[in-house]
C-alpha cells in the first residue's frame, strides 16, 4: 500500500507542477473604492487576457486619472509570496480602498496588456503613455487622462538569487508607483505576469517607448485568442488535481482497507459440520 502511494505521488508531481507553473498571478488595487475590483463580478478564467479584459471594461475605470498597467514576464505567485509582509507592495494593498488579488490565473498567449491598453484609452478618451521604472517625469498633459504602460524587468533565476532579484524589483515598482500616484492622485493600478507565447504577436506594443502618444485600437481588441484548446483551456486544474489526489489518497486507500478487512474475517462455522449434521457413515452405524 505505501509503495503504491509513493508511486502515485511520483506519478502525479509533473502534472501538479506543469498545472500551476503555466499559471500567473494579477494584482490590482484602487486608490478609491471602486467596484471595478469585485470578484463576485469576474466569471470562472479560461485565461489571464479574460479577467484583465473584464476589469478594464467595467465602466467606472474611466472615472481614473490614470489606469497604469504593469507587467511583468516570468512572475508567478511564489515570487510574490517570498516578498516581506512588511514591504511595499504588502502595505500598499493594506492601504488601498479596494483590492483584487488572483494568484493562480491561467496565462494568456501574449503580452496581457499589448491589445487592452489601446481599447480602454479609445474608451475612456484617454491618452497612452509608456513609463520605464527609474523614470522621475511623466510624458503626459495635465488635465487629461492616461493609461500608463509600465514594462518592469523579467523575472528570472532559481531559489535566492530569484528571491534576490524580487525584491530589487518591488523596490523599484514601489518608486515607480510612488511617482506616478503623486502624478495622478485618482488611479487604478493592475499588475500582471505573464509569459511569451512561441508565435509573439508582431503589432505595435504601447509597452514599446515609441508607441507613446499612440491612440489608436482595431476592432479585435477585445477578442478572445485564436489557437488549439491547449491555447484556449488549461485542462490540470487546481480543481481536477486536488479532486484526484483525495480519490488517490482518501477513497481508494479507504476502499482497499475496508476490502481487506471483510476478506479477512473468518466464519465461526467453518470446519465445523452445522449443528443437527448427521452424517452417512454414522447413519449407516
Amino acid at each position: 500500500m505505501a509503495r503504491r502511494t509513493v508511486h502515485v505521488v511520483l506519478a502525479l508531481l509533473p502534472a501538479l507542477v506543469s498545472a500551476f507553473s503555466n499559471t500567473h498571478p494579477i494584482v490590482a488595487w484602487s486608490s478609491h473604492s471602486s467596484n471595478t475590483l469585485y470578484a463576485g463580478s469576474l466569471e470562472k478564467p479560461t485565461h489571464s487576457s479574460t479577467i484583465l479584459e473584464t476589469i478594464l471594461s467595467k465602466y467606472d475605470v474611466c472615472f481614473n486619472d490614470a489606469i497604469i498597467l504593469v507587467a511583468q514576464e516570468g512572475l508567478h505567485a511564489s515570487d510574490l509570496r517570498t516578498l516581506s509582509p512588511s514591504g511595499v507592495l504588502a502595505q500598499t494593498l493594506n492601504i488601498a480602498e479596494s483590492t483584487l488579488e488572483l494568484p493562480y490565473v491561467p496565462r494568456s498567449t501574449s503580452h496581457p496588456f499589448t491589445p487592452l491598453a489601446n481599447a480602454v484609452a479609445e474608451r475612456c478618451g484617454a491618452r497612452v503613455v509608456s513609463y520605464s521604472p527609474g523614470q522621475t517625469e511623466v510624458a503626459g498633459n495635465a488635465g487629461e487622462k492616461h493609461v500608463v504602460c509600465v514594462d518592469m524587468p523579467a523575472v528570472s533565476g532559481q531559489g535566492t538569487d530569484r528571491k534576490s532579484a524580487m525584491t530589487g524589483h518591488e523596490s523599484a515598482l514601489a518608486s515607480s508607483l510612488d511617482t506616478l500616484s503623486a502624478a495622478f492622485p485618482r488611479h487604478l493600478v493592475v499588475y500582471a505576469g505573464w509569459s511569451p507565447s512561441l508565435h509573439p504577436r508582431q503589432s505595435p506594443s504601447p509597452f514599446s517607448p515609441s508607441s507613446a502618444g499612440v491612440n489608436t485600437t482595431s476592432a479585435s481588441a477585445f477578442a478572445a485568442p485564436t489557437g488549439g484548446i491547449l491555447s484556449r483551456y488549461q485542462l490540470l486544474t487546481p480543481g481536477l488535481i486536488l479532486s484526484l489526489l483525495v480519490g488517490f489518497f482518501v477513497l481508494i486507500p479507504t476502499v482497499m482497507l475496508g476490502v481487506s478487512a471483510v476478506s479477512s474475517i473468518k466464519s465461526p462455522l467453518q470446519g465445523e459440520p452445522p449443528k443437527g449434521y448427521i452424517s452417512a457413515e454414522k447413519k449407516n452405524q
